[in-house]
């Protein structure tokens, strides 16, 4: 079995042996200066040694030893029978688009294929995955700044990120050259949009009047985006049994089902049903799985904005104004009320509160918060 020495000239040295199919067998030495590294790597030579002895050593095995120059080239590809490369960036990003497709919804999984598509036009199907280093990360990056935000160009290193994690997960590669590369800051001056109190009545007047469109529930869906915050995907897909009207909360989950979701961050949270709400929904609610539709949600993810779109312009609002103002409307408006920014970051349902320093600034809180709205 390999073997740990110190060497008098070279520092410490492995002694192994690497074992060939037709049953030949190579010694061979790895020297290294430092004791800690020469213990780390000892732990995977001796894997090596011994899958080789069994004839077990795997396609990402050889790959891996000869990253780390355990084996040479040749003597992985004796070993294996045949040519052992690299793996191909573009057959790395199809792993992770289809892992995309399990993973997201339908919108998630094709903005991240396009954001994906993007990296293989530049980088190359056909180029090996090790071919690609920081240098050249940076040189897309510089590139993409001339037609997108930073923030965009963010997402898209972190979708390279993952795919080399991929090949990280297969011993292809050392290290991820993507993860060496600082999140560029967005120098935009960005406010999000909420409504005021004018646009509020004219959209709720609307809404009313409104019989077609959101399938006929116009008032209580532009209602409960307004009174809870819920992103768009939240109440298409909101279960009767996380409702509690008596009790006025919403249990809004995180979980990721057939035909569920998952909320952004990941994480379930709760909002309460204020008093204007709550007639509206004891009105409103709907047998069946969910509740504001019954089996299936009563809509889809873009009919519900374009619905959004028709219903603002009969409103006679302008097109900055969108069906994620009706959210930034909420936190805007509970921060103004005096609700503290912590209670408003849980209630929003935001990884940190620097998001929602966005909005406004601090001021204190108390019980359900909702019913400090009356738009």
């Amino acid at each position: 079995m390999a073997r740990l020495y110190i060497h008098k000239n070279r520092g410490w040295v492995i002694h192994y042996k690497i074992y060939f199919p037709d049953g030949s067998q190579k010694r061979k030495y790895k020297y290294y200066t430092v004791k800690t590294k020469a213990l780390h790597a000892l732990q995977d030579i001796e894997q090596i040694e011994l899958r080789s002895m069994k004839n077990a050593l795997t396609r990402d095995d050889l790959l891996y030893s000869i990253r780390a120059k355990y084996l040479t080239q040749k003597e992985a590809e004796a070993i294996s029978g045949r040519t052992v490369i690299d793996p191909l960036f573009g057959a790395l990003a199809e792993k992770l688009i289809e892992r995309s497709k399990i993973e997201n919804r339908d919108n998630t999984n094709r903005t991240d294929t396009g954001r994906i598509q993007r990296l293989r036009d530049y980088f190359g199907d056909n180029t090996p995955v090790s071919e690609i280093t920081t240098g050249t990360i940076e040189e897309y990056r510089t590139k993409r700044l001339d037609f997108v935000s930073a923030s965009t160009v963010n997402k898209e290193i972190m979708k390279l990120s993952q795919i080399f994690n991929i090949a990280l997960s297969m011993k292809a590669i050392e290290t991820n050259p993507a993860r060496e590369i600082k999140s560029l800051r967005d120098t935009r001056e960005r406010k999000p949009r909420s409504l005021t109190t004018k646009e509020i009545k004219k959209l709720l007047a609307a809404a009313k009047d409104e019989k077609r469109l959101f399938r006929g529930l116009a008032y209580p869906v532009i209602m409960t985006y307004l009174y809870t915050g819920m992103r768009r995907s939240e109440l298409l897909y909101l279960e009767r049994e996380d409702v509690s009207i008596p009790k006025r909360k919403i249990t809004i989950q995180s979980t990721l089902e057939k035909g569920g979701y998952i909320t952004k961050s990941g994480k379930a949270r709760v909002v309460g049903i204020s008093k204007s709400l709550k007639p509206v929904l004891a009105q409103y609610r709907q047998k069946g799985r969910y509740f504001l539709g019954g089996a299936e949600p009563f809509m889809s993810i873009d009919g519900v904005t374009g619905s959004f779109r028709r219903l603002r312009d009969k409103a006679g609002l302008p097109p900055s104004i969108t069906l994620h103002s009706l959210r930034h409307t909420y936190i805007t408006h509970l921060l103004e009320h005096g609700v503290n920014p912590r209670k408003v970051q849980e209630l929003a349902g935001h990884s940190t509160l620097q998001t929602t320093w966005r909005y406004a600034h601090d001021l204190p809180s108390y019980e359900i918060v909702e019913d400090r709205l009356n738009f």
